[in-house]
Order: C-alpha cells, then structure tokens, then sequence
C-alpha cells in the first residue's frame, strides 16, 4: 500500500528540496489521469477533493475508487481533503480514510482560525492524520475559471501571525498567501518572495502555495528554494482537458462519441500533471529507494531500505493502532 500522511510527503520534500503536487480530482477519469501521470514520472504524489465541488463530486463514492488506485500506484500518495471549510466536511473526509486534511479558515478572523485549526488539529492527530492550515487571502475564485488579481498587501499572510499561527495551532503545513490566485491570472503573477522568506524564517513547517496554475517554472523553483513543500493545481487541468476535448471535437465533428471524449479528458489532464510534476521537482523522486519507502511499502524498493523504527515513528504508529482500537477499528 503506497497511502501515506501529508507530513511523511512533505518531510521527504523538505528533505530533498522538492515540492509535492496536490491534484485537485472531480472524477474517475481525472483520477485514472493523475494516477497514470505519477506512475510514468515516478512522483509522489497528493490526492486532493475539494469541499467547493461537493455540488458535483460525491466524495464518499470516490473514494473507494481513490484508495484502490493508490494501493496499486508504486509510488506513496496522501488521499486530502482541499480547502475544508467545515468540521462536517473533515469529519466525512477522516471518516472516508483521507490520511490528511485541510481546514480552511483564511476567511476567519484570526482568534477565531486559530481556536478552529487548533480544535480540529486536535482531533485529526489523535487518529493519525495530518492537517494543513490557511492564513491569509488568495485572489480569485477556488473552483472557478475566472481568476483574478492579487489581494492588496494588506490581506497576504503576515509573517508575525505565521508564527503565532503555528506556534499556537499545532498544524503540519500552512498554506499562504503570497501573491497567488485561484483560477486564471490577469497580468502577469507577482509573487511577494520577501514575504515568503520571512514567513520560512519564522515559522517551522512546511509551506503550501493554492492557486499554483500558471506560475512560471522560474517562480516556482524560488519558491521551492525559499520553503514551499507543496503546491495545488486545479484550473490548468481542467484547461488542459477542456482544450483537448475541443480540439477533438473541431477535427471529428459528429463522429466523436462519449469514450472518445473521457479518453481526450484523460489525456488533457495527464499532460498538465506530468508537466507540474517536472516543473515542481518530484518527477523521479521515486525512481531509487529513498526514506519514504519505510512508510510507502507500495514497491520492492523498500525491500532495500532499513526497516528499523525510530522511536518517534514507533510511538507514532502506536497512538494510530490505539486510537483505531478506541474507535472500534482494525489497526494495519
């Protein structure tokens, strides 16, 4: 089985200085797309539903068909919950086996995100899973294609609440705004590094960039150098599959059928991965044994690596097991 916690990702990418996508999926397609994109680049690799789609993606019925696919990828995947903006919705996630979520409370003010992220931390440690935090605005709209501009100075993470953020909160990442936006940039991106750097000064987690489509490869590779551990793609998928889709029905007309369009969704959608999985640093990450096979296991790579337990992973994996027997489950 490759299903890891976002922290064991995020470490191996601090470790190795690269950044980990978080696919955003809607459908089986996309998901058989992102599967296929982390098998040929040998990528580690998150798996994200994002409460904002739950209009259109029923998540207790995906994710069977999520675990299964991770269970048969040789390489290790977080299954998380994106831009959780309820305990309901964290709760239904935990409850589908997600190994990590994300509670989103940038819309909050800060006493209020901080007692809520700290309060669902809480919970989520108890029973083994990781939680990424939000402080700050990111531009644009999450699920949609307009985009936007950057909020104002003013409404980007500041540094000093950074740090009493996390200090107080407990959370394993924390996403942050920077000059980022959701869905299609109007201009040019301009990314605050200054504040970034500031923020990975004063903080001791890693980092996560939302509205990480369209970001120029140059950028991006800043980013990594200055902290970012994890970076969420969205709109350019669903450009890219639409545009595909498109371009086939212009050139075959009336004789395209239904599989014919999942198949160029399919494609439209691998080939945004594949392309954010070079750019980020992962692809190939997994191509030799490394110090995530000891919690992957999902390939005979971690035949050849020290099955031997720190402390600190054996007293983790003991509060998982005791946790599950509380709860009435079967501990692995």
């Amino acid at each position: 089985m490759g299903l890891v916690t976002l922290v064991d990702l995020l470490k191996d990418a601090d470790s190795r200085k690269y950044a980990v996508g978080g696919f955003v999926l809607v459908n089986l397609e996309w998901l058989q797309a992102v599967a296929e994109a982390a098998q040929r680049k040998q990528s580690p690799l998150c798996l994200c539903i994002a409460q904002v789609h739950f209009d259109f993606v029923d998540m207790e019925a995906l994710a069977p068909a999520i675990h299964q696919a991770s269970k048969q990828l040789p390489v290790p995947v977080a299954v998380h919950l994106d831009h959780g903006k309820t305990l309901d919705a964290i709760m239904r996630a935990i409850k589908c086996g997600f190994t990590s979520v994300m509670f989103d409370g940038s819309d909050l003010p800060f006493e209020e995100n901080v007692e809520m992220t700290r309060r669902i931390v809480d919970f989520a440690h108890s029973v083994g899973v990781s939680v990424e935090a939000e402080l700050g605005a990111v531009g644009g709209g999450y699920g949609k294609v307009e985009g936007g501009e950057a909020p104002p100075p003013e409404l980007l993470t500041d540094p000093l609440q950074a740090a009493e953020f996390v200090r107080r909160t407990n959370c394993d990442a924390l996403a942050v705004a920077i000059g980022t936006v959701h869905g299609k940039y109007k201009g040019k991106p301009k990314l605050d590094f200054e504040r970034l750097k500031k923020i990975r000064e004063l903080t001791d987690v890693p980092l996560v960039l939302h509205g990480g489509s369209g970001i120029p490869p140059e950028d991006v590779k800043r980013a990594i150098e200055l902290g970012v551990r994890k970076i969420n793609i969205y709109y350019d998928m669903q450009k890219s599959a639409t545009d595909r889709i498109r371009e086939l029905i212009n050139r075959d007309g009336e004789n395209v059928t239904y599989p014919d369009i999942m198949s160029a969704c399919k494609q439209g959608v691998r080939e945004a991965v594949e392309y954010y999985m070079d750019v980020f640093a992962s692809s190939g990450k997994c191509s030799a044994p490394n110090i995530l096979c000891r919690n992957c296991q999902a390939c005979s790579h971690a035949e050849r690596v020290s099955l031997s337990l720190s402390d600190e992973e054996l007293a983790r994996r003991i509060a998982i097991a005791v946790a599950e027997a509380l709860k009435g489950g079967n501990p692995q």
